[in-house]
């Protein structure tokens, strides 16, 4: 599975955001590449699953906003394992 984490410029949120989901896929046993974008390079970055913020989520193109989780916080990893959890599971 390839995730990406997308911020404004790619560089700050989506950093912290890479960071939690790996230490996150580990403790949930789970095996995925995880890389980050901004928000303008999405279309040109194929991924399984994209993760954003609530003020970029309403930006994401049209085609990838099924394969998206909005988080409210990058940094909470209850919550970040709640929302993957929760993907994985409607998948199924």
């Amino acid at each position: 599975m390839k995730i990406v984490c997308v911020c404004g410029m790619g560089l700050g949120s989506s950093v912290i955001a890479k960071m939690n989901i790996e230490q996150v896929l580990k403790k949930m046993a789970l095996s995925a590449t995880v890389d980050t974008c901004d928000l303008g390079s999405v279309r040109s970055v194929p991924a399984d699953l994209y993760v954003t913020t609530c003020e970029l989520a309403a930006s994401m193109p049209a085609e990838v906003q099924s394969k998206t989780i909005v988080l409210t916080n990058f940094v909470r990893k209850v919550e970040i394992e709640s929302s993957i959890g929760d993907y994985l599971k409607n998948l199924a």
